[in-house]
């Protein structure tokens, strides 16, 4: 599958809190004068800095993603990723001890398809979220904000603790798609605006207000082989041989009209359009409907079938 680039996608952005966030480091700090839960930080270009671990905003964004596929098209489009089943092994190729790719990738389900599996790579990747350059200073000026637990009987606090919130910087986000169908861009796209829209917190306390972020400056750069098309194409659609096609389980007719909103860009081989600001892409994200109601009427039709 991923032997042939067909298309790729890059959305770059920015976090920025909505108020106090905390992703919180792993163990705990040998300083005494550590909070109690303290902030993660690592070293970048030279100095220790507070960030937005990759891994934490991708757990959370596919979590998302996967409610939303076993609403909309079927529990089944969202197994859970740590549940080692009979499909799994299938999955895995041990029914054919082959490891073959094409079986692997059909046999897993939607959310593996998109972000991956222990069985399957997954197309949609998220990068490390570090403070642009000119907010480094604000981002780790963190705040310390106080926790407490209530007596039920007497409404008196008990076990205070202490935690690290950073509440300014601007955070530099990174999402890439390749060889994607067009459902998967459009999920994608739905989760970073749910992000946006405060339907989804990141980190931890989300229940007692942390964990609220806006996404600014939103842009996306699609790339593909070959000109501008006349249409934006899917991996199905982009794929010749039906045969190819057939093992995977990839839609030849995986395409909609190319949106309008979008400038024309060419990067080095390959083709390219740009959709910057929300109103282009609330426009891109329109013109993908259909291809997702497409998606999901296929994708309840096979999981009924196999139940």
């Amino acid at each position: 599958m991923f032997r042939k680039l067909y298309n790729q996608a890059l959305l770059t952005a920015e976090l920025v809190p909505d108020g106090p966030v905390l992703i919180k480091e792993g163990g705990s700090s040998p300083d005494p004068a550590a909070p109690d839960l303290a902030f993660v930080r690592c070293w970048h270009n030279g100095h220790p800095t507070v960030y937005l671990p990759g891994s934490s905003l991708k757990g959370v964004l596919r979590a998302h993603a996967e409610r939303l596929l076993a609403t909309e098209v079927h529990p089944a489009a969202a197994e859970d990723p740590f549940d080692f089943s009979a499909r799994r092994r299938v999955a895995a190729g041990e029914a054919r001890g082959d490891g073959d790719t094409a079986l692997t990738y059909r046999a897993s389900c939607e959310a593996d398809r998109l972000f991956g599996s222990v069985h399957v790579a997954g197309r949609l990747r998220i990068g490390d979220a570090f403070p642009s350059p000119d907010s480094s200073a604000t981002a780790n000026r963190t705040e310390i904000r106080w926790g407490v637990g209530i007596r039920r009987e007497s409404g008196a606090g008990q076990n205070p603790f202490e935690q690290e919130a950073v509440t300014g910087g601007h955070f530099c986000f990174r999402l890439t798609l390749e060889n994607y169908d067009l459902w998967m861009l459009a999920l994608a796209l739905q989760v970073v605006a749910d992000l946006h829209a405060g339907f989804v917190q990141i980190g931890h306390s989300k229940s007692r207000g942390f964990g609220a972020v806006t996404v600014a400056k939103p842009a996306l750069e699609l790339r593909w082989p070959g000109g501008r098309p006349q249409l934006l194409e899917g991996a199905g659609a982009r794929e010749p041989d039906a045969a190819r096609r057939d093992r995977y389980g990839l839609d030849a007719e995986d395409a909609v009209a190319f949106p309008e909103g979008a400038t024309e860009r060419r990067v080095g081989l390959l083709g390219g359009a740009r959709f910057a600001g929300w109103d282009s892409l609330d426009q891109l994200q329109a013109q993908l409907v259909p291809r997702w109601s497409a998606f999901v009427a296929v994708a309840r039709k096979e999981a009924d079938s196999a139940a």
